[in-house]
């Protein structure tokens, strides 16, 4: 193979990996908006939190319940010793009035709780059912959304498979150590290793070559660099 076709198969092979690099990036945004839109993942969070608030407001309920069953039941109990008769003894009884009495205030306390909780709850449950539904709904949209946005990741997967194996193809018809060093300068020079001549110019620093540098370019039998930017030179006949 001449230098002017290794250079030639160099340029080819750079265009397979700029294309490959534009997959690999195109993949990226695809995989990244598959895990679902800024906004599915704000209305989720949202509806996370909802719900957790609710089940807090919920559980605040039941223990205001429970709290209001008990004192309930301790002044029941207290009313009937009240109201019995089997209390005689003037200070015992003045005693057991008072107690139903502190308990009967401390019951309406706890009713005044009971209901601010309830109401907290309700409001809580109206929250956590718009935050459901609005969910929901973007789910939908998203989920027709998502479904050709599957479409194009196979597509890209396959096209990828192909250009991997077109350019395992054509790296093996170019020698190790010139892929070697075509590979290291891709990496240092922003994916591009060989720039091509055109009006007599590089086409990457628009640097002019002098006629010398183009003779060697088109004849040696070495590949030639731009001496500005360092890339290797392909001249297309």
């Amino acid at each position: 193979m001449s230098t002017t076709q290794i250079a030639a198969a160099l340029f080819q092979l750079q265009q397979l990996d700029l294309e490959l690099e534009r997959l690999v990036a195109e993949q990226q945004a695809v995989a990244n908006a598959l895990q679902g839109s800024s906004n599915l993942q704000k209305l989720r969070a949202e509806r996370n939190i909802a719900q957790q608030q609710l089940r807090s407001g919920l559980q605040a309920q039941k223990e205001a319940e429970w709290a209001l069953e008990e004192l309930g039941n301790r002044l029941k109990m207290q009313e009937q010793r009240l109201y019995s008769g089997a209390v005689q003894n003037p200070k015992e009884l003045y005693t057991l009035q008072q107690e139903v009495q502190r308990l009967l205030a401390q019951q309406n306390r706890q009713e005044d709780m009971a209901l601010e909780i309830m109401d907290a709850a309700e409001s809580l449950q109206e929250i956590a059912r718009r935050k459901a539904e609005s969910l929901e709904q973007e789910e939908r949209a998203w989920g027709e959304e998502s479904a050709s946005l599957i479409v194009r990741r196979d597509q890209l997967e396959l096209r990828k498979q192909e250009l991997q194996s077109k350019r395992a193809q054509m790296s093996s018809t170019i020698e190790p150590d010139i892929l070697n060093r075509y590979d290291a300068m891709r990496r240092t020079k922003q994916g591009r290793a060989v720039s091509k001549v055109e009006q007599n110019s590089c086409q990457w620093c628009r640097v002019i070559l002098t006629p010398s540098e183009l003779q060697r370019v088109r004849t040696s039998s070495e590949l030639q660099t731009c001496t500005n930017c360092g890339r290797i030179l392909y001249y297309d006949r």
